[in-house]
């Protein structure tokens, strides 16, 4: 059972650009999506909530009050000056199962169809075997002309996905959306630490590659905060670690 509560009328959009961000490694993807909502040049307004029997089978409490796990929808009208409005798309979960994770990503291709999308952009995370100094963003699509636009990016950081495969609804949302509904589809994955709960300096680099390609103008100082949170954090243990490690090999006082 998949509801749609719906907080609006329908938004009269123009053959919007949809960005959807699931929870995944390390909230890459999510980091990114939200980064977008809560951005002050942008200012999205909610359009509505997913609510989906596969989600895990609890509540979520904050100050006492309950809600649901949740996908949520927002949309911005963007000026004239823009060919394309658009929509933003989250949520607390992903399905626990593969049936789940391919009847939600239908539900939400079918949704995108409604809104007439003329491009889904996926964001999520992907784990190099060695991080370089500058973090790339790998590109992967349903059509060979989105992976040009992409490498094109000025921030040049974008490189080809070259093999491999992307598992939920990250993965499959833009590849189903090609098959169904005509929507071509692109998947785009940030270099990431999955050793961290939150690596907002990957989402970081997804939301520069979506600024330089789409002029979003979208800000970035609620990243930059969590970045400066997470190098604090990370400082502060290894910090602790060293100290543990110097005790250690103190000399131990002979007794006897």
């Amino acid at each position: 059972m998949i509801k749609l509560k719906e907080y609006t009328d329908i938004p009269d959009l123009r053959s919007p650009l949809v960005l959807i961000g699931m929870p995944g490694i390390a909230l890459v993807g999510k980091l990114a999506t939200l980064s977008i909502i809560n951005s002050d040049s942008l200012k999205c307004s909610l359009y509505g909530e997913i609510y989906y029997h596969d989600f895990p089978p609890h509540v979520i409490i904050n100050k006492a009050e309950i809600k649901m796990p949740k996908i949520v929808i927002y949309t911005k009208k963007l000026p004239d000056s823009y060919d394309h409005d658009l929509i933003v798309i989250t949520g607390d979960y992903q399905p626990t199962t593969s049936l789940g994770i391919y009847a939600l990503s239908d539900f939400i291709c079918k949704l995108c169809k409604k809104f007439d999308t003329y491009l889904i952009v996926s964001m999520g995370a992907f784990v190099p075997e060695t991080m370089g100094s500058k973090r790339q963003v790998y590109i992967s699509s349903t059509q060979k002309k989105w992976i040009d636009f992409f490498l094109k990016s000025s921030t040049e950081t974008t490189v080809i996905l070259k093999g491999g495969y992307i598992s939920g609804a990250n993965g499959i949302i833009p590849a189903w959306s090609a098959i169904h509904y005509d929507i071509p589809g692109v998947c785009i994955l940030a270099d990431a630490m999955p050793l961290l709960q939150i690596d907002p300096a990957g989402s970081k680099e997804l939301v520069r590659v979506i600024n330089a390609l789409f002029e979003l103008k979208i800000d970035e100082d609620l990243l930059d905060r969590r970045i400066e949170e997470i190098e604090s954090m990370t400082s502060e243990f290894l910090e602790l670690m060293q100290k543990r490690r110097d005790e250690k090999q103190k000399p131990q006082p002979y007794i006897g």
